[in-house]
Order: C-alpha cells, then structure tokens, then sequence
C-alpha cells in the first residue's frame, strides 16, 4: 500500500515536472490580465502605443514617403517599379502593398491607444488618478493623430461634401480577437469629429510640460493636441478654427512663441535642430530611432 501511494508520488511529480518543461512560463512576454497590474507595466503600454506610431510602415518611414510620392517631390526616371510605385503612378486598389501597410500599422497603433484607455478604465488605482487621465490623454492624441492619417489617406477630403462620404472604420475599442474584422465604415465627418473629440479631452487632461527635453520631445503633452486640432481644422476648411487654436500656442507678436507650457518657437539656425539630440522647441511631436 505505502510502496503504491510512493510510485503515485513519483509519477505525479514527475508529471509536473514534465508539464513545465513543455509547457514553460513565458518570461518575455504577459497575460493580458497582467498588463497593467503595476505601474512600470502601464507605463510600458503607454510607451508601446508611440512605438506603434513610429512603424516603419506609419509614421517611422512609408506613411510620410507615400504622402511625398502622390505629390509633386518625386519623380520617377526610369520607369522602374520602385517601393511606393502604386501610390506614384496613381495605380493603388484593395491588394497594393502601399496600402496594407499603411493601414494595418495605423490601425494597431490605434489599438494599442485603446487598450491603454480600456486597461486603465479596468485597473483603478493601479497609477494616481491624474497619472492615468495623463495616459489617456497620450492615447487619445496617439489614436487621434492615427485616425487624422487614414482619413485623409483612405477618405475624400472633407470640403467635398462636409464630410458625408464613407471613410473608414472607427474602433474605440480595444481588439484582442478577430470578432471586428468586418466593422463598417464610417463617414469621413464621423471619423473627424472623433479626432476633435480626442484632441479636445486630450488638451484638457496632458501636462503643460514634462520634467526633460527629451519628454517635452517624445510625448505628447497640451500643446501637441493643440497644433494637430489645427491642421485637423485645416483639413476642414475650418479656417476661423485654425486661427482660435493657434493662438493658444502662436504669440501675436514677436518671438512668436507658446506663451504657455512648451515654449514652441522656430529656431534661428536649422543646424541647431539637429546639433542637440533633436528635443529643440521647434519639435512639437518626435520619435527617437534606432
């Protein structure tokens, strides 16, 4: 009897053992129940969500040389079917890798914005109160600066038709299954009236500055929210609107300058842009590349 309950031991332990060799703890990665159940994991999410914007396909490269090509910058010599080709020789349809790209990276920063404000609305006072509405402000000018690129990428332009043909689909919520994937588009009015909406609560809950150069650089604080709600309004035609925002970070008079918060301002040598780690006042929203 004792030597059967042993050999019952050794088999079960032994089982266990084997279970977590083939079936390890993942140490690099977490349960989404974890993500943010401290606050260096919120603010790692906060940090991911700028990661998102700076892709190689968004923000980070193909977003803004595909925004050059379907202008005048670019001229294609020799014929040659180059990266962003579709896009030049205004040949783009559903399969183009211009397209894909652009879109499916937009549309997972704008994700990873969701999830911040969703994770942070799930988790109370895991950060202070004005610690994670700083968050969710961060998310909404991320998700509403990603939302700004697909609309004027994938839409009409809004002076068309005050903004009443179909544009792209607007999730606010965050997307862990594929449950969504046929979500119907939105109009080109609804999608900018949420990035008004974002930007606007986003000016309201971000610091005026943050403690470094670099932060005042590399994230957004009110002043960024304010200068993209005018190239929002400029978009739309908006153009008494444009001039309402811009004051609040344009001084009337020389220097022209923030007179409050980040002190945005032009400098006087471009070379002083690029001689001191790029975090100058003249950068309203930056990313550090490596």
């Amino acid at each position: 009897m004792l030597a059967g309950l042993g050999l019952a031991l050794s088999l079960a332990t032994t089982a266990c053992k084997e279970s977590e060799i083939l079936n390890p703890i993942p140490k690099t990665s977490l349960q989404g129940s974890l993500l943010f159940n401290t606050p260096d994991r919120v603010l790692g999410q906060v940090n991911g969500m700028y990661a998102g914007l700076k892709n190689g396909s968004f923000y980070g490269g193909r977003y803004l040389m595909l925004s050059d090509i379907r202008g005048e910058e670019f001229i294609n010599r020799l014929q040659n079917v180059f990266t962003g080709y579709d896009a030049w020789n205004h040949t783009i349809n559903s399969g183009s890798n211009d397209a894909l790209t652009t879109w499916s990276s937009a549309y997972a920063a704008i994700n990873s914005a969701n999830l911040v404000i969703d994770g942070l609305a799930a988790n109370p006072n895991v950060v202070p109160t004005a610690t994670a509405a700083q968050y969710v402000g961060e998310a909404k000018v991320v998700r509403a600066l990603s939302y700004f690129a697909l609309v004027t990428f994938y839409g009409q332009p809004y002076v068309k038709d005050s903004g009443a043909s179909l544009a792209v689909p607007l999730r606010l919520t965050g997307e862990t299954t594929t449950a969504n994937n046929d979500m119907a588009r939105s109009t080109v009015g609804a999608v900018y009236t949420q990035i008004l909406k974002d930007l606007n609560e986003a000016e309201a809950a971000l610091p005026l500055t943050y403690s470094t150069a670099l932060l005042n650089t590399t994230r957004a604080h009110r002043n960024t929210a304010i200068a993209l709600k005018t190239r929002v309004y400029l978009n739309m035609g908006r153009y008494a609107d444009v001039v309402t925002e811009a004051k609040k970070i344009v001084s009337a008079a020389a220097p022209y300058k923030a007179s409050t918060g980040v002190a945005h301002q032009l400098q006087a040598s471009i070379s002083t842009i690029f001689s001191t780690d790029y975090t100058t006042t003249e950068s309203i929203l930056s990313m550090p590349m490596t």
